[in-house]
């Protein structure tokens, strides 16, 4: 079931509802993240009257399983830009808690560009075969494509703590929604998995994503996503995120903290 079929008699204008997500979106024991703060960006754009999003903060408190509740409020709405908070329960308690701004581009006499994507990473085609997934990957990435674009390989003990994959919706319908970008960007594993000898309970904490345009777009639905470890110990591992277009223009911006359980 895709994001377009999960939401297809959602009325958008509601800022709380309820939603039962079917385990094919699921991540070990909770929804995956991506979905989970989609959902919760869902309930926060009718506070946005029209304002593209601009920043979105995120917490993963704890598993998200069972009936879901997301609910958002608006915190202050200005000249430039609005903040609205918005919260995802289910049955064990709060499972996601963000904090999103709205704001449109405005005329500035400062500008400087974002780096392009790498010059080897083309853009999949028609004819470019997707990647199929061992047994034992999470469930939630049958609702994506991949296509292998560089970086180590997950749990081979590579010195490369990089992964770098094209990724779009499987299903048409689900690519040009409102929430769709948000919830392919934390598609990818921890970039710090290509460290590993073997597969290692991980989990993130903490999101943020910038994004760098009003309207992103891109062909045929297919992002380039980058994910780059910068630091792991104590159980912890920070990462830098980058996600581009077809046309190798850098639409997002990210950071996350990962828990490593190992």
């Amino acid at each position: 079931m895709s994001i377009a079929q999960l939401l297809a008699h959602h009325d958008p204008a509601l800022t709380t509802f309820e939603l039962d997500v079917p385990d094919q979106w699921k991540q070990g024991r909770t929804v995956y993240g991506g979905l989970s703060s989609g959902l919760c960006l869902q309930a926060a754009l009718p506070h946005a009257n029209g304002r593209p999003l601009r920043s979105a903060m995120i917490n993963f408190v704890g598993p998200s399983a069972g009936l879901l509740t997301v609910e958002a409020e608006k915190l202050r709405e200005g000249r430039t830009a609005c903040s609205v908070r918005a919260r995802l329960s289910g049955e064990a308690g709060i499972g996601v808690e963000t904090v999103f701004t709205f704001a449109g581009e405005r005329e500035s006499a400062y500008q400087m560009n974002a780096p392009r994507m790498p010059e080897r990473a083309t853009a999949p085609d028609a004819g470019t075969e997707t990647l199929t997934f061992p047994d034992g990957a999470p469930v939630f990435t049958r609702n994506f494509e991949f296509v292998w674009a560089g970086g180590g390989v997950p749990f081979t003990q590579s010195e490369k703590p990089v992964i770098r994959m094209w990724v779009r919706h499987a299903d048409p319908a689900a690519r040009d929604m409102s929430i769709a970008l948000l919830t392919l960007g934390d598609a990818l594993a921890p970039a710090l998995a290509p460290l590993l000898s073997a597969p290692t309970p991980l989990s993130s904490m903490t999101w943020m994503v910038d994004f760098l345009t009003d309207e992103p777009r891109t062909r045929d639905g297919w992002w380039l996503l980058e994910s780059r470890a910068d630091h792991v110990r104590g159980g912890f591992s920070t990462q830098d995120m980058t996600i581009w277009n077809t046309n190798g223009e850098c639409v997002a911006k990210g950071r996350q903290m990962v828990t490593v359980f190992g």
